[in-house]
């Protein structure tokens, strides 16, 4: 099976947007770029994430839920560790262990992101 799309439920949908196009490579594939309810990106590899509004404040993602991304080597998790940092988001030290090379960062709406590359 291949993984198709993740929908993630976020109260700022095209800040949320805008973390992903910019950090992480996705592309919009809405018509309506600046839509306050959903935006669809793809990703390089044909996976589909979606952002829709979140419509209760309540709803939150539980705290050790995050979306990982692999890279095939340590500089470019270096090169996104750097990017947002320069940027003033909350983004955590460079962690290397037996795992590989991650960083974690917070995207807009509280969701985690962990970017790596395995040894």
């Amino acid at each position: 099976m291949k993984l198709n799309h993740l929908d993630l439920q976020v109260p700022d949908v095209q800040a949320t947007a805008r973390f992903f196009t910019r950090y992480c490579g996705f592309t919009s594939h809405a018509k309506n770029h600046d839509s306050p309810a959903i935006a669809i990106l793809g990703g390089t590899d044909g996976f589909v994430l979606v952002l829709q509004r979140r419509k209760r404040d309540t709803d939150v993602f539980p705290k050790d839920f995050h979306v990982g991304f692999l890279q095939d080597s340590e500089a470019p998790v270096l090169a996104f560790h750097e990017r947002v940092k320069a940027d003033g988001l909350e983004v955590s030290d460079v962690i290397r262990n037996n795992r590989g090379t991650l960083v974690y960062c917070r995207a807009p709406g509280g969701i985690l992101v962990e970017v790596s590359c395995r040894p």
